[in-house]
């Protein structure tokens, strides 16, 4: 398969934080490695995730967010509001986002700024991914996108991790259409 043969993954260790030696993964879209390695990040949710994104319409990652929240992952959402409600002619977005709220999760929307331009997330509270990597399917396919995942990192997650609450607690509860 060619994105299979054109996939780069590149792993190495630095050392980060106090608690010892973090790695770092990294993958690219479209040869097809970016999806896989945020649905990695996803599935090794243990106790919590925090997701920031601007466009968010990708169902295998919505699909991940419920199965982390039915593992009983603390998951929580925020995300830009203009391009995941009144620029979503699709209604992609509005769907993901009802699915996200019907299942429990604390999604919110944020028009605070003219773009919500952020993409990571931060895993129990050590292990944070980032990059260009919308949360969509264009992302995966078509785009040219990176997606950086830093593991066991807990000093830097903590950094991002307060930056995703003020944006979360900047933002406005998302209520599902049904």
């Amino acid at each position: 398969m060619k994105r299979a043969l054109f996939a780069l993954f590149l792993t190495f260790a630095f050392f980060g934080s106090a608690a010892g030696a973090a790695s770092i993964e990294t993958a690219f879209s479209p040869e097809g490695g970016a999806l896989d390695l945020v649905l990695k990040t996803i599935d090794s949710a243990r106790s919590s995730l925090r997701l920031s994104g601007y466009a968010f319409t990708s169902p295998e990652i919505v699909r991940a967010l419920l199965a982390a929240k039915r593992r009983g992952v603390d998951v929580r959402v925020v995300v830009d509001y203009k391009e995941n409600t009144s620029f979503d002619p699709s209604g992609k977005a509005r769907a993901a986002l009802n699915l996200l709220v019907n299942a429990g999760i604390p999604t919110r929307t944020i028009h605070v700024y003219p773009i919500f331009h952020e993409k990571f997330i931060v895993v129990d509270d050590k292990t944070v991914e980032a990059g260009s990597f919308n949360y969509t399917a264009a992302a995966s396919f078509r785009n040219s996108e990176d997606v950086l995942v830093i593991w066991d990192d807990s000093a830097l997650a903590a950094i991002y991790l307060a930056h995703w609450q003020d944006r979360f607690d900047q933002g406005d509860d998302y209520a599902s259409a049904y």
